[in-house]
């Protein structure tokens, strides 16, 4: 629906060709106007309140209820003065054609059938003595030639013996102040006494005589004239309906036949979304207010009011009805409700040109934004206001908010997203008014100073990128590649990558960063996981930042530029922190080529890589054991150290520590026999201590040693006491050494011959642990009694280097059969690039 759709523009209005502008002199011209066509002019007139009292003045008099029929106009340049006056005029003029139109309106005016009226306008009279023309208009040039000095009340009173007469003056202060006093004393003291002369016969109740002036307040000599009579004042500015003055000189569709209940429609659809951040009083009330106001939002007639009413030279009413022809023209077609958006901002130039060119500057820097232009248009006709200057969240909500273009809740984030971007605009602090400015502020400073960099200097963008993603983001702990060289050292480095690559990029740039080095695995690179180098908008955030940090000492801020500087970089980390990342984990290939690469999510902190890499710890133990297997002489514990740190296809150690430790573990597992100086061998089978772990020590695979090194020493006979408590403290000790418990084995029932028994049992779960099936068979021989141990249950967890589909299908092939088998199979699964 639109407005056209409930109410008819005016021809006029639609043609571009509204007559805002009545001038009283035009009522002679041989031009087809609106001022000389009564019929025109009286439908095209609402009786406001205003008019309406000047009808009761003029049926009063001429009803004999009063004696004063002389009446004043006043009101700012724009007010109605003339319009009004020329309503009367025809009221005298064309008493037919206006007794029918005020019989229309049901206005009490009771017009005499017969009766003359003359206008006189500044714009064209010019007389050295005002009667003159008006005497010759009433056809009483008879009159002049008995006229002295100036005319008596007698001679006025002539001019009615036959009818009534009405005598209008448009603006005659402006005459009365183009004399000079000194040189025409005689003129205007002439002039005065006619002036006083024709007030005091209009206010005789036996003369039919009006006499009607429109007053600008600009003399007080015409007023103090004119008041000595006390004629009544009308102030045409006063009139208390100006919005059904507007309707009914726009629109044909009277108010009284809209469809009231259709355009309620409209506004409830409206009123509806009106919610937080807006916020108005009884919306009940306002939904009536919007109803009678339509097709103009009440915001929007307020706003116009306030601003052509904020001085008195800026059209008032007419100024109000100008702007808004032209809006119902370009609208009343498109749309279902002039909200102030719409409203277009070139007819205020004269109001405030440096602020209108302010606004025309900043329109294209808010052209990405949603609305922003309707938004930015809101805004700059609330700060021409003079009395606020300011535009309220609220009101620049429901100057821009139509329901089927967008939502409240977007509008006001479309709002929030203007600061900072349009160079003129400001807020308050608690960022609840907005307003343009004449100078601009330090956003728009830092935003030029950002389009410069932008344009000129995108080296140094990108190197405030790699300053925010190292210093912010990963709190310098990290290097960037390959903007920063990376040192070739034994200590374990993380190094972010900005560029988003695909894998095989990525591969292809790291094998070129490996090439040559030594220590290859110690350092953990981490890649986005979304475009960072290439996303405009990270690189205008970028820009921003290094835009505000360039303003440093060349403006005078009070501490704002530090302020914006940390918002700014904040808001650009945090962008980046979403857009981290992968860690890049190496591997050996199972089908012997060479290693391969994965990418693992990691968080934007140097303690979360680690805490993944930190989960490949349980297979140190493992790498140390695979790699002795095929060592038949071992493998110093520093040369396996080193191989650690050197090569990708070992596990990564976070520190020297878990390498110890791992061996450590090995060897309390009896999984490796350690050799020192001299052929001296520690067996944790003969439950040799661990030794100290330094450097000259050798780790063995126990299946590469000869059963020897097993053997325990002889021990000395001992006596048959000494027996006796040996074998106890054996039979304790090994009753002590239970396993930890994992699998759960249930001992079974037993009974003796020759009779029944109840045998107890307990449950206890063993731990078999290693890389292959002949450790876990050997440690179950050696940890399950085959006499008093009955298995009830077996829970496997696999940890495999990364199969592929293939081996995971073999794998489970090789299973056993069981009564239920139940798998999880954990996926690392690579992005789509």
């Amino acid at each position: 629906m639109t407005i056209a759709d409930f109410l008819t523009p005016r021809a006029e209005v639609i043609e571009g060709q509204f007559q805002g502008v009545l001038q009283a002199h035009k009522v002679g011209s041989d031009q087809d106007r609106l001022e000389n066509d009564a019929d025109r002019l009286f439908s095209m007139t609402y009786p406001s309140n205003a008019l309406q009292t000047a009808f009761d003045h003029v049926d009063n008099k001429l009803r004999g209820r009063d004696n004063q029929g002389g009446i004043t106009l006043s009101g700012p340049y724009g007010a109605g003065k003339s319009h009004g006056l020329l309503v009367l005029y025809h009221m005298f003029n064309s008493p037919t054609v206006a007794q029918k139109w005020v019989d229309e309106w049901d206005v009490s005016v009771d017009l005499p059938e017969s009766s003359k009226a003359t206008i006189h306008s500044t714009s064209e009279t010019d007389a050295d003595l005002i009667w003159e023309p008006i005497f010759k208009d009433l056809g009483h040039e008879d009159i002049l030639d008995d006229i002295k000095r100036y005319p008596t009340t007698e001679h006025l009173e002539r001019l009615t013996e036959q009818e009534p007469v009405a005598i209008f003056f448009d603006e005659i202060e402006t005459w009365w102040e183009s004399f000079n006093k000194n040189e025409n004393e005689e003129l205007l003291e002439r002039n005065e006494f006619f002036l006083q002369h024709l007030f005091e016969v209009a206010n005789d109740p036996q003369e039919d005589l009006f006499a009607f002036a429109t007053l600008l307040d600009k003399s007080q000599d015409i007023k103090r004239i004119i008041n000595r009579t006390n004629p009544y004042a009308v102030d045409m500015n006063d009139t208390g309906d100006r919005e059904q003055i507007i309707l009914h000189r726009l629109f044909e569709t009277r108010q009284d036949h809209v469809d009231e209940k259709a355009i309620r429609d409209v506004v409830s659809e409206y009123v509806g979304h009106y919610n937080y951040p807006i916020e108005i009083d009884e919306p009940k009330r306002y939904e009536n207010r919007m109803v009678e106001t339509y097709p103009f939002h009440p915001e929007l007639l307020d706003l116009l009011d306030d601003v052509y009413d904020a001085g008195r030279e800026r059209q008032s009413v007419r100024g109000v009805m100008n702007v808004l022809a032209d809006t119902v023209r370009r609208k009343h077609d498109e749309t279902d409700l002039l909200i102030t958006c719409d409203i277009e901002p070139s007819a205020f130039r004269g109001i405030n040109q440096t602020l209108f060119n302010r606004y025309i500057s900043d329109r294209d820097a808010v052209g990405d934004i949603d609305f922003g232009d309707d938004l930015l248009r809101t805004i700059f006709l609330y700060t021409i206001e003079e009395r606020e200057q300011r535009a309220s969240v609220t009101e620049c909500l429901l100057g821009t908010f139509k329901p089927e273009k967008t939502t409240v809740d977007k509008l006001h984030m479309s709002l929030e997203g203007l600061y900072g971007v349009a160079h003129y605009l400001d807020r308050d602090s608690q960022k609840e008014n907005y307003y343009l400015t004449e100078d601009p502020k330090l956003t728009a400073l830092v935003t030029r100073e950002q389009e410069r960099v932008l344009e000129d200097d995108r080296a140094s963008i990108e190197e405030t990128l790699v300053d925010v993603v190292r210093n912010d983001v990963w709190g310098d702990d990290v290097s960037v590649y390959p903007d920063e060289a990376v040192p070739d050292r034994k200590e374990l480095t993380t190094v972010v990558i900005l560029d988003y690559l695909s894998n095989g990029a990525l591969r292809a740039k790291l094998d070129d960063f490996f090439g040559g080095r030594t220590y290859q695995n110690t350092v953990l690179f981490v890649t986005p996981k979304k475009e960072i180098r290439d996303d405009e908008e990270i690189i205008s955030k970028a820009a921003r930042v290094l835009g505000a940090e360039n303003l440093r000492g060349n403006v005078d801020d009070d501490g704002e530029l530090a302020s914006i500087i940390r918002d700014e970089r904040r808001e650009l980390r945090n962008e980046l922190e979403d857009r981290f990342g992968k860690w890049v984990k190496w591997s050996e290939d199972p089908s012997g080529g060479g290693i391969r690469m994965r990418r693992i999510d990691v968080a934007a902190d140097v303690d979360d890589v680690k805490d993944k890499v930190g989960r490949d710890k349980t297979y140190v133990g493992e790498k140390i054991r695979e790699e002795v297997a095929d060592a038949e002489n071992g493998i110093a514990i520093a040369s396996m150290l080193n191989d650690f740190k050197q090569f990708r296809r070992m596990p990564i150690l976070l520190s020297d520590e878990v390498f110890y430790s791992a061996v450590s573990q090995l060897y309390r597992d009896e999984k490796i026999v350690l050799e020192g100086d001299r052929a001296n061998f520690y067996v944790p089978q003969k439950s040799n201590a661990l030794p100290d772990l330094h450097n000259d020590l050798t780790i063995h695979h126990p299946d590469n040693l000869n059963d020897s090194i097993f053997e325990e020493d002889e021990p000395p006979e001992p006596t048959s006491e000494e027996s006796g408590v040996d074998d106890v403290e054996e039979a304790e000790s090994d009753s002590s050494e239970t396993p930890s418990l994992t699998a759960n084995v249930e001992s079974g029932n037993s009974g003796g011959s020759g009779g029944s028994s109840t045998v107890s049992t307990t449950t206890e779960a063993i731990d078999l642990e290693g890389n292959r099936a002949r450790v876990l068979t050997s440690m179950a021989d050696s940890r399950i009694n085959s006499g008093s141990d009955t298995v009830t249950r077996i829970d496997l967890n696999y940890e495999v280097d990364d199969l592929s589909k293939e081996e995971l299908i073999e794998f489970l092939e090789q299973l056993p059969s069981g009564d239920h088998i139940d798998a999880t199979v954990t996926v690392e699964r690579e992005d789509e690039n």
